[in-house]
């Protein structure tokens, strides 16, 4: 039994040591072919004719390679290299070319038997991804030779790049909007500021014309002086205000005497500048409280509150007496340029009337001209006076 595990043994080791192309071990009873002596081929196979050539195997598929695996500590770099073609071998180049190929593909490279048909894409048809040697980490990096491929996708890293680089777009967008609109909203407010600016200074300016037109209607525009309605307005609400405390109210009328004489004889000119003096001396003499009104012409009117009766009289008399020291001193001269003056006054017994008070005020002044002129002339209420030629009133 051991014997026979021995012989197996050895022949099973002796038929593996025997070549693949060794020949056929023949039957028993056949001899070798003799030399020279060329095989019969089974019945119905016919032999090619001579010079025709089998055609040539399929080409073998692409190689494929199994994707890289990365790990999460380690990233190789895999680099996948084509399969060049072989080049031809001169025996391949010196065969003869098969007549019945002149029907076959014109663009079919000729190749010897044995020799391996290099695969060629079809016209038209996309490269393979494995024509190019790419070399790529687990990481998505790549080198300067990953140059894609027509029909192969971009790289991974400037795939990861294209959100970032539309983030930066629509942030350069929204600054050159906010800036325009910014631009916009600084030239708006510069204009409103603008016009703001204005209106402020036509404001000013109308409010400056007002004051000079209300002046202007209250005032006489050649003295200064309160008008006659001007003066008659506030000398009512002044007397109301004191009647009600019963405090005296002192009204002086005066006019300048030979007024007319002046015009006639050195012209209306200088009958102007004996009314500017006039009254420049008379608000030499009087207090902020004190009304002062030119009544008509020559006429003016001084209204004195909370005074005595001999305290207004020794101030008009005081007026005068400067006019008549100043007249024939001034240039041009003003001689015979003197002074009448009426004085009354409102109190608790006489009444707050003020045409009354007037009428009584222009009494005396008519008596002070009838007494001589250059004078004062007071009037209470108890004293009977001859009234002023013509009626007036305030």
């Amino acid at each position: 039994m051991a014997g026979v595990l021995l012989l197996a043994a050895w022949t099973g080791v002796g038929l593996a040591q025997v070549p693949a192309d060794a020949p056929a071990m023949q039957a028993p009873g056949q001899h070798p072919p003799p030399p020279g002596h060329r095989p019969r081929p089974p019945p119905g196979d016919h032999p090619p004719p001579p010079g025709h050539f089998p055609p040539p195997p399929p080409p073998p598929p692409p190689p494929r390679f199994p994707p890289p695996e990365a790990t999460a500590h380690e990233a190789t770099p895999i680099t996948v290299i084509r399969a060049l073609p072989e080049p031809a071998t001169p025996a391949a180049m010196a065969t003869p070319v098969d007549p019945a190929a002149s029907h076959a593909d014109p663009f079919e490279i000729p190749h010897a038997p044995g020799v391996s048909s290099p695969a060629l894409p079809a016209v038209g048809s996309a490269p393979l991804a494995a024509d190019a040697a790419v070399s790529m980490s687990a990481g998505g990096g790549n080198t300067a030779t990953d140059a894609p491929l027509p029909g192969e996708d971009a790289p991974h890293g400037l795939l990861s790049a294209w959100p970032w680089l539309a983030a930066l777009s629509l942030a350069l967008l929204a600054w050159w909007v906010a800036s325009r609109r910014s631009h916009r909203l600084a030239r708006e407010t510069e204009q409103l500021s603008r016009q703001q600016r204005q209106l402020r200074s036509a404001h000013e300016q109308l409010r400056q014309q007002s004051a000079h037109l209300r002046n202007l209607s209250i005032h006489d525009p050649l003295t200064g002086t309160l008008n006659r309605q001007a003066f008659a307005s506030e000398l009512r609400e002044l007397m109301d205000h004191l009647s009600r405390f019963g405090r005296p109210l002192n009204l002086i009328v005066f006019d300048l005497d030979h007024f007319k004489s002046i015009n006639d004889q050195c012209g209306h000119l200088a009958g102007d500048a004996a009314l500017k003096l006039v009254v420049g001396i008379v608000r030499e003499h009087l207090v902020s409280a004190d009304l002062f009104g030119r009544f008509g012409g020559d006429e003016f009117l001084i209204a004195c509150a909370d005074q005595s009766l001999e305290s207004c009289a020794q101030l008009a008399d005081t007026v005068r007496a400067a006019v008549e020291r100043k007249a024939p001193l001034h240039t041009p001269a003003l001689p015979g340029l003197t002074l009448s003056l009426g004085v009354a006054q409102a109190n608790p017994e006489a009444g707050y009337l003020p045409d009354e008070l007037f009428s009584r005020a222009d009494a005396a002044l008519y008596e002070a001209k009838r007494q001589g002129r250059n004078r004062v002339v007071t009037r209470d209420a108890t004293a009977v006076v001859e009234p002023a030629p013509g009626h007036r009133h305030l």
